[in-house]
C-alpha cells in the first residue's frame, strides 16, 4: 500500500508501506515514545514500530503534565539511541494510548497486537460493503481512533493513505473520490455542512468518533452531500464498542463485543479490543472487561446511549443529557460551540447545577438561556452557571475543553 502526503505548496509525496522496508531490528522491545509533531512523521514511525516490534507511546505533545510524566518514567524519544529501563520493559503491548483525562488524570492504555489486529478484522467486515479504495485521514495517529482506522485499517486490506497536515474543508472535499472512506470528527462535518461547495459523495463513506454527532448535523451531511456516515462509539481503554449510521439512535455493538449493565444501567464491556493493563500511577489488570459510567437503555442486542454518569442532569426523575444540551444551544444562529457540564452543589436546593460555557459573540444571560432550554425540554426548572467566552479551545481531535477558572 501507498502513504500519500498533500504538502501545502501542492506537492506530494508518495511512501510505500511493507513490513520489509520498515523493519528495524534495532526497534524490537524498545520503550520510547511518539509525539504529536507531524502527521507524516507520525505515520512513518508508527508502521516502523509495529514492524518492527517496539513498544512504543503515543502522546499529545501539547499535554504538558504527560510530558513531564514520562520523563519522570525514563521514556526517551522515538529517535533517541540510547536504552534506558523503563517500568514499561516486562509489559506485553504494541502501542500505548492515553486517554483525554476529561474526567482525572490520564490514564494509559496497553494495546496489543491482538488488540488492534481483532478489531481491524471487526472494522474491514463492517466496511466490505462499501468496497473502500482509498482513506483519507483528518485526525491524529496518536488518538487509538486514528490509528486504527487512519492507518492499520488500511493497512491489512492494502488501501492507500492519502492525508495532509491541515486539511481545510475545501481541501478534503477535493481529496474525496469514489469508494473514499474519510476518517475523520464531528468537527469537520459540521463545517463541511456550512461551506457552499456541494460534491455528491454518495459512493464513499464518512468515518466518525471522538464525541457525539447530533442527528441535526448528521441529516444536514445526508442531505447535502448524499453521503453516510458511520459513527463510532468507544474508548481508548475499551477500544471500538459500537456502532451506528447517520440519524440513527440505536448503537450496535461490534463483532465480538459483549454488552452488559450494572445495577444503575451502567455499560459494561467485554470483548477482545479492551486493554488487558492499564497503567495510571500504578498498574491494573482489566481481564479483558471495563465497567464504563455510561448510562445506556438495552433493546434486544442494540443500546441507546443516554451519557455519562458526569453528563446527566437528573430533574424530576428524569435524566437530560448535556450532549442533548449543547446541541439544543449550538442550534442556535449566535453561538458556535456549547459545552456544558453537571456539577454538583450543596448550597443548591437542587444540589445539581449546569455549568454552561458559550463560544459566542453575543451575550446571553442566564433568563435567556434557560427560556431556550425549556422551550425545548420543557418548562423544567433549574440551577444553572453560564460564561460567554471568545473561544472554546479544542483537543487535537476536535474534543472541546474546559476551560478553567
Amino acid at each position: 500500500m501507498n502513504l500519500k502526503i498533500l504538502n501545502d505548496n501542492g506537492s506530494a509525496s508518495l511512501y510505500t508501506i511493507n513490513e520489509e522496508s520498515l523493519f528495524d531490528r534495532e526497534l524490537t522491545d524498545k520503550v520510547s515514545y511518539i509525539s504529536s509533531k507531524s502527521k507524516e512523521q507520525n505515520a512513518l514511525k508508527i508502521f516502523k514500530s509495529y514492524f518492527s516490534n517496539a513498544k512504543s507511546i503515543l502522546f499529545d505533545e501539547s499535554n504538558k503534565l504527560l510530558v513531564e510524566k514520562l520523563d519522570e518514567l525514563n521514556i526517551c524519544e522515538y529517535d533517541n539511541t540510547q536504552t534506558q529501563n523503563t517500568i514499561f520493559d516486562n509489559k506485553d503491548f504494541s502501542f500505548i494510548y492515553f486517554t483525554s483525562g476529561s474526567t482525572g488524570e490520564s490514564t494509559a492504555a496497553l494495546k496489543t497486537k491482538d488488540n488492534i489486529e481483532s478489531e481491524i478484522k471487526a472494522l474491514s467486515e463492517l466496511l466490505k460493503k462499501y468496497e473502500i479504495n482509498k482513506v483519507v485521514v483528518t485526525v491524529p495517529f496518536i488518538h487509538i481512533y486514528g490509528s486504527l482506522a487512519g492507518l492499520f485499517y488500511p493497512y491489512f486490506n492494502d488501501i492507500d493513505i492519502v492525508l495532509r497536515e491541515h486539511f481545510l474543508p475545501h481541501d478534503l472535499l477535493d481529496a474525496i473520490d469514489e469508494n473514499t472512506l474519510v476518517v475523520t470528527t464531528p468537527l469537520y462535518i459540521k463545517a463541511l455542512n456550512k461551506i457552499s461547495s456541494v460534491k455528491n459523495l454518495s459512493k464513499s463513506l464518512f468515518l466518525s468518533s471522538t464525541a457525539p454527532l447530533g442527528q441535526d448535523d448528521a441529516k444536514i451531511f445526508n442531505d447535502k452531500f448524499s453521503c453516510d456516515i458511520m459513527q463510532l462509539f468507544g474508548s481508548t481503554e475499551t477500544g471500538g464498542i459500537a456502532y451506528k449510521f447517520n440519524c440513527e439512535t440505536l448503537w450496535t455493538p461490534l463483532t465480538d463485543v459483549n454488552i452488559l449493565t450494572n445495577e444503575k444501567n451502567e455499560l459494561k464491556v467485554i470483548s477482545p479490543f479492551v486493554s488487558k493493563e492499564l497503567y495510571e500511577n500504578k498498574f491494573q489488570s482489566t481481564n479483558g472487561e471495563i465497567q464504563t459510567f455510561d448510562f445506556i437503555e438495552l433493546y434486544g442486542n442494540q443500546f441507546k446511549l443516554i451519557g455519562r454518569s458526569s453528563q446527566i442532569l437528573k430533574i424530576a426523575g428524569k435524566r437530560y443529557s448535556t450532549i442533548q444540551i449543547e446541541n439544543i444551544l449550538e442550534s442556535q444562529k449566535t453561538i458556535e460551540k456549547a459545552l456544558v457540564y453537571v456539577k454538583n452543589d450543596k448550597d443548591s436546593l437542587r444540589g445539581e447545577v449546569l455549568d454552561i460555557t458559550l463560544e459566542t459573540k453575543e451575550e446571553f444571560s442566564i433568563k435567556e438561556i434557560k427560556k431556550i432550554l425549556q422551550s425545548n425540554l420543557s418548562n423544567l426548572k433549574f440551577s444553572m452557571d453560564l460564561k460567554c467566552v471568545d473561544k472554546i479551545p479544542t483537543s487535537s481531535v476536535g474534543k472541546k475543553l474546559r476551560i478553567d477558572t
